[in-house]
């Protein structure tokens, strides 16, 4: 895509008037597409560096209302939303899965992709998603650490198994569960010289996960423990089958309960409300779709097992729904779906007791 200069860009809003600019931006590592749309459908694309400050004295030394910027969520995180937003400039950072697509395959380019993210803007196709404060967003990266530890381990463990497997080495009777003795006991496993020495690397990383695990897990307790999460998190834990991790969670990814106003929205945010397909006389049916947090909600989901098992009225509920849908899968997320909406309930009950 070709550069522009401030005086090509002049040149085509002032045609605007008073009616509104729609820019989509298409964004990488060390570049951004811009694509400038008027009113009357024409669009003006230009390529410049990734700097947030510099696109934004572009567009006000236009001297023309800007009526969004919008751009699609990824790995370059929420710098540029927040710069826009502090210059007075409305921001949409459009879910990627949101974003409308073609039924069948063609272009791909940055400047296609930019003209279309204004293009859609301006027609109110875009679904925004919550853009996170510095502070929240850091928040949550240390939860997410703690996530990826917790799947390093799961692989190190498959990794010391499959070895065990491949060396044709009967593994330990506790290490079903990983017990402190059969770790212990595959230390002095009588193996091949250099399979002992790649058994014992396995075991140093497994250990050292562990320790790390224990390190971020005592920095999330302390941000738990702060002002802003220390009701929330106490309210959450009350709930029968509801630990630290799933409190921890739920409060962090959801980051502000309240931008929710229909307990349905909460539900579709997690990937818990059904999707409900029917066409012509056939019976409509809802199935879940993979989107949303998928972390948050398989944990809501092992939670809502521990609920229905303790607690009589819980159970009789999923009893009923089991009977209904003869699935256990389907009766358990009905259950999942039911414990988010109570925890969404007491996070809000912090700020507002009549809440519940």
């Amino acid at each position: 895509m070709a550069r522009t200069s401030l005086s090509n860009i002049h040149e085509f809003v002032e045609h605007a008037g008073n009616a509104g600019l729609y820019v989509g931006i298409d964004i990488h590592k060390k570049t951004y597409s811009v694509a400038i749309r008027r009113y009357d459908g024409m669009v003006l694309t230009w390529a410049g560096p990734s700097d947030p400050h510099g696109l934004i004295r572009s567009l006000l030394d236009t001297r023309t209302p800007i009526s969004c910027v919008a751009y699609e969520a990824g790995p370059t995180g929420f710098g540029l939303a927040r710069a826009v937003e502090n210059a007075g400039l409305p921001c949409i950072v459009a879910a990627p899965n949101k974003i409308p697509r073609p039924v069948t395959t063609g272009a791909k380019t940055d400047r296609l992709d930019c003209i279309k993210l204004a293009e859609f803007a301006a027609k109110g196709l875009l679904k925004p998603i919550a853009v996170p404060t510095p502070q929240e967003e850091a928040e949550r990266s240390l939860l997410r650490r703690r996530a990826q530890i917790v799947d390093s381990i799961r692989r190190a463990k498959l990794r010391i198994k499959s070895l065990l497997l491949v060396m044709g080495i009967k593994e330990p009777a506790g290490l079903v569960k990983w017990s402190n003795f059969a770790v212990k006991e595959l230390s002095v496993i009588q193996l091949e010289p250099f399979a002992k020495l790649t058994l014992d690397s396995h075991l140093r990383e497994l250990n050292w996960l562990k320790q790390e695990l224990s390190v971020v897990m005592a920095d999330l307790k302390a941000i738990l423990h702060t002002e802003r999460h220390k009701e929330a998190v106490k309210r959450m834990c009350s709930v029968v089958g509801v630990g630290i991790t799933v409190a921890a969670t739920f409060r962090l990814e959801l980051f502000r309960p309240e931008r929710f106003n229909r307990q349905e929205e909460v539900t579709s945010y997690l990937g818990l409300a059904p999707m409900v397909r029917h066409s012509g006389d056939r019976s409509p049916h809802g199935r879940l779709v993979p989107v949303g947090q998928k972390r948050l909600r398989s944990l809501l989901i092992e939670a809502a097992w521990l609920w229905q098992g303790k607690v009589p009225v819980v159970k009789k509920l999923y009893n009923k729904l089991l009977a209904r849908t003869g699935i256990p899968q389907k009766a358990i997320a009905a259950i999942a779906r039911r414990l988010a909406v109570l925890l969404w309930r007491l996070s809000l009950s912090v700020q507002n007791p009549q809440t519940i």
